[in-house]
């Protein structure tokens, strides 16, 4: 990662001295006038330097664009209305036949043009095209709407006629028009009775009425069995995370267990001595803290098989099982043989055996340490390619092919 950082820095430095000896290079260029934007596109800031007596100074300029001249102002605003002829009716064919929305612009592109739109009755048409309901239940109903188009002080208008009727339906959507306005009616013509009855047919249609089934059944499927998935993935991942930490202090534990081991033995006592003693100070240690340690949780099971009549030398095949990494399991078979043998040089074996444990540990540390750096190199590369972008995209900006 400091490779990568290094090489990062030296990439900016690099690229920003060179930009630094571009500009250097380059002679100042003198201007005696700028050229203005077409209409339509908007006013321009151009940052100039003004030499004086007094010295050069620093000048920013807002150009506007250039206006249209009267000629030009009158050929852009027929072109504009030529644009809304053609545009205004949206989806509709005809403005003598509107049954759907109308596209209401409110400016003309490239043109400096605002486009104001001003219905007859904003109850039938609103204001951004939209055609009411009301319009279209008091369909067929005539009005017209006026479009504006200004620029500056300058402004044109123009009317459009337009009939709004009732869109046409077809199939299902028709038959469900007719079915609501028969219940509508039936309800309105004895509104005081108990019950509603409903229609029995419609024109040649012969209606018959259901109450629909409730059907929870797919899901209760679909959100049960995803449910029970995800609490299953869930789980999963809990006993998965825990297995980690627990390989994790059975790791940090090992060095110390087969350390004091060794004081214990090397002391004249024998393994089960020391294993129950090990076994009492951490349960002293566990009752003054509160904190637990996997390794010694296992030696204090053991203990527990010794008390109820299970053989020594099986006690300790069970502890380096149950922890199940390679070194507790080496453990294990090293203490079986003390036991069975009385072997020599078995310190010498449990000491190079402490080495061993805190190489490892050192090394579980280190990638430990780098997983958790390896989890930010993303959010440094994000930040880092954020800090090239706001360098770079200026300085190409600023350059002249």
């Amino acid at each position: 990662m400091k490779k990568l950082c290094i090489a990062g820095l030296i990439v900016v430095e690099g690229l920003s001295v060179g930009l630094w000896l571009r500009e250097r290079a380059v002679p100042e260029t003198e201007v005696t006038a700028i050229e203005r934007n077409l209409p339509g596109e908007g006013s321009s800031e151009v940052d100039l330097e003004v030499h004086t007596s007094l010295g050069a100074m620093p000048f920013h300029l807002d150009v506007g664009e250039r206006a249209y001249s009267a000629e030009e102002l009158e050929t852009v605003f027929a072109q504009g209305k030529a644009w809304l002829d053609s545009v205004w009716l949206g989806e509709n064919a005809s403005p003598e036949k509107v049954t759907e929305d109308l596209y209401f612009p409110d400016k003309i592109e490239n043109t400096g043009i605002a486009v104001r739109w001003i219905p007859e009755n904003s109850r039938w048409v609103q204001y951004d095209g939209g055609i009411t309901e009301e319009a279209r239940s008091e369909a067929p109903a005539k009005t017209r709407v006026r479009a504006v188009l200004k620029y500056g002080t300058e402004e044109r208008g123009y009317d459009y006629e337009l009939t709004i009727e009732k869109p046409e339906l077809e199939g299902g959507a028709l038959l469900r028009q007719s079915i609501q306005a028969d219940v509508l009616r039936h309800q309105a013509e004895n509104p005081s009775d108990e019950t509603f009855l409903l229609p029995a047919s419609v024109g040649e249609e012969t209606l018959t009425w259901y109450v629909p089934k409730k059907s929870d059944g797919l899901k209760v499927f679909v959100f049960g069995n995803l449910l029970v998935v995800l609490f299953y993935l869930s789980y999963e991942d809990r006993k998965f995370q825990k297995n980690r930490q627990r390989e994790r202090e059975l790791a940090a534990d090992y060095p110390d267990i087969v350390y004091r081991m060794i004081l214990l033995v090397s002391s004249g006592m024998t393994v089960r001595g020391a294993w129950e003693k090990m076994v009492q100070d951490y349960c002293r240690w566990r009752h003054s803290t509160g904190k637990r340690r996997w390794g010694y949780e296992e030696m204090e099971n053991g203990l527990r098989e010794m008390n109820y009549g299970v053989p020594e030398l099986t006690v300790y095949e069970n502890f380096g099982s149950r922890c199940g990494t390679r070194g507790y399991i080496r453990f294990a078979a090293l203490l079986i043989q003390q036991v069975r043998r009385g072997a020599r040089g078995m310190n010498e074996i449990l000491a190079r055996e402490v080495g061993e444990a805190e190489v490892a540990r050192r090394e579980n540390g280190r990638k430990a340490t780098e997983e958790s750096a390896s989890r930010l190199l993303f959010p440094m590369l994000l930040l880092m390619m954020v800090v090239f972008a706001v360098l770079m995209i200026p300085a190409f900006l600023s350059m002249h092919f």
